[in-house]
């Protein structure tokens, strides 16, 4: 039996390469000339695609080089032949090490235990383990306390066979920026810096901005910064005169599967959630929650069909949900439905989406990233 073609599913995610290029280059132009960027590409390059977006920033001017979150990403990459710097930013499991030098990674060390786990892989190999030491400074996440970040830098001699090369944390409010931890917590980093220098420890690069950070905080910059959702067009929090100017990466589409006239008080949909309040045009899309289009839309979505918002109706179903396109211009079956992106003079962002969603850009876009069929634009 022939298989289908790898386009007869409606659902299609379309990647804007030249929009991920200039955000890039936006993002670049804010930081000074001794400030170099780390995109991060974890989790699919969240949504929109790990090698592809690797093999198009990689040759960026100003790109350090990239942030992953996992050793399978990292052979990923370099079996795709991208052999720039890969930064594993959450550090390596026991047992990863051999992988960790077989790869050329550098590492970001989050424990005790894990330099010693480094030590002990790399002891008589002849090769030295980049390394950054990662700092817990308020996320509560990954990362040594700061006493304990000051001591092992102290008696960073008991590691030979790593290169203590860089010192990092995280900012978890970057995105509120009147919020006084921000301040505290950089004037915090900038302090355990000034010990560590006394200590004799030069770090040869200091990151702690991720997008937010890097485009409300410029004291947060220092020589390296880390930006992730803002690499695809997104910056979270309210924008600011210091906000450039970010073009969306992703965008997400369907068609109209089926349309037909509906009577007023018809209700519609699992648990008859949807109501008619008067004669109109329902039209199914067959987009649903295992699509990644969260079943918190239901009733409160909107698409775009020919440049027109139209409103969800009912609860969103696995595989398909309702809509009222009564507003539509001679709507028809195969009709393109925009739910992230523009159509005509309108347009839905991923942010606006997640707002409606009760979540976050990050998550509608891994998901919906990783659950469709993807193109890439402009196609080579």
């Amino acid at each position: 039996m022939t298989a289908p073609p790898n386009d007869c599913n409606p659902n299609l995610v379309k990647i804007d390469l030249d929009a991920l290029t200039h955000n890039a280059r936006a993002l670049s132009a804010l930081v000074s000339e001794t400030t170099q960027l780390m995109p991060v590409v974890k989790s699919d390059a969240y949504g929109h695609g790990l090698l592809e977006v690797s093999r198009r920033l990689k040759n960026e001017d100003n790109i350090w080089g990239l942030g992953i979150s996992t050793i399978s990403e990292a052979y990923t990459l370099r079996r795709a032949g991208i052999d720039g710097r890969l930064f594993l930013l959450s550090g390596c499991f026991p047992g990863e090490e051999d992988a960790v030098m077989e790869l050329g990674l550098t590492v970001g060390v989050v424990s005790v235990q894990m330099l010693n786990d480094l030590q002990q892989a790399a002891f008589g190999k002849s090769v030295q383990i980049p390394i950054h030491v990662k700092v817990d400074t308020g996320m509560g996440r990954y990362g040594l306390e700061p006493e304990d970040a000051l001591q092992v830098v102290s008696e960073r001699k008991k590691w030979p066979d790593l290169l203590f090369q860089g010192l990092y944390t995280h900012m978890p409010v970057a995105d509120q920026r009147d919020d006084p931890f921000n301040l505290r917590q950089i004037q915090s980093f900038e302090s355990l810096i000034r010990s560590m220098r006394l200590c004799g420890w030069e770090p040869e690069y200091i990151h702690m901005a991720n997008s937010a950070g890097l485009v409300n905080f410029p004291q947060a910059r220092f020589n390296l910064a880390r930006p992730g959702i803002g690499i695809y067009g997104h910056v979270p929090g309210q924008k600011s005169s210091a906000s450039p100017e970010l073009k969306p990466v992703l965008s997400f589409e369907s068609r109209i599967a089926s349309v037909r006239a509906m009577g007023a008080g018809t209700l519609i949909g699992y648990g008859r959630m949807g109501r008619l309040d008067k004669n109109s045009l329902v039209a199914v899309v067959p987009a649903g929650y295992d699509d990644g289009y969260m079943r918190s839309l239901s009733n409160r979505g909107k698409i775009l069909v020919k440049g027109v918002q139209c409103n969800i109706l009912g609860t969103i179903c696995m595989k398909a949900f309702m809509v009222d396109v009564s507003a539509v211009p001679d709507v028809a079956v195969g009709d393109r439905v925009v739910m992230i992106g523009r159509s005509g003079e309108c347009s839905i962002t991923a942010d606006e989406l997640a707002s409606r969603a009760g979540t976050i850009s990050y998550e509608l876009m891994c998901l919906i990233g990783s659950r469709n069929r993807r193109i890439y634009l402009p196609v080579q």
